[in-house]
């Protein structure tokens, strides 16, 4: 798995947008700095998310920005996307592997301590997602709202990379990236009038928190 490609997911939120309206947005977020797509439209069909699917892989390929299909193992196989992202009530992570192989990405939402004591244990996973850092309207249903000492927590006991998920937007990412967390995934962040700004903005400060703490590594 390429680290760079957890940096910045944009989630999809197509709600009732034809997707020849939509590519606008992917386009402009791509050329922003996205790092890679989770497709996850609890609204459609399996036969809708198929061809949404498809179509999306067509947009980024060109790109190398891995698609990663939120829930839907065999789908994520039959399209040939780059992962799947599982919460606490999907496919277990150890099927998922089983079905999808070693090569991969495979992320799964951790919501309570217990959740992160489990994660630790697999040998199945690429990342752990903090579901949810702040309230978010998209995903109303997480057991723990994180906070920022509740995802410090998280970054130092996780022994694998953690992506911070919930109410994130530039005026909130710097403190995210300085708990430690290797990257956001977000969806109102950058369905905004200016797709391409908002992504801009965020990789920006996503990339200067990394590259800060490689070179303080390097200096000891």
């Amino acid at each position: 798995m390429n680290a760079r490609s957890l940096r910045l997911c944009l989630i999809t939120n197509l709600q009732d947008q034809s997707f020849s309206l939509y590519q606008s947005l992917i386009l402009k977020a791509i050329r922003g700095g996205i790092t890679s797509v989770q497709l996850r439209e609890k609204n459609k069909n399996l036969f809708e998310l198929k061809q949404l699917a498809l179509q999306l892989k067509a947009i980024l390929y060109p790109f190398k920005i891995p698609l990663i299909i939120n829930d839907h193992v065999e789908m994520a196989k039959s399209v040939n996307a780059e992962g799947v992202h599982l919460g606490q009530s999907d496919y277990s992570p150890h099927e998922a592997r089983k079905i999808l192989g070693s090569t991969k990405i495979i992320g799964w939402s951790v919501e309570t301590l217990t959740d992160l004591e489990i994660a630790n244990q697999l040998t199945c996973i690429d990342y752990i997602a903090a579901s949810s850092v702040f309230f978010s309207k998209t995903k109303p249903e997480c057991k723990t709202i994180w906070g920022i000492s509740g995802l410090k927590k998280i970054t130092k006991i996780s022994i694998y990379p953690v992506i911070a998920i919930g109410g994130i937007n530039s005026s909130n990412i710097q403190m995210i990236m300085e708990s430690g967390a290797c990257g956001v995934a977000v969806m109102s962040a950058i369905h905004t009038l200016d797709p391409y700004q908002a992504a801009a903005d965020l990789i920006g400060t996503i990339d200067h928190s990394i590259d800060k703490k490689s070179t303080e590594c390097l200096n000891g």
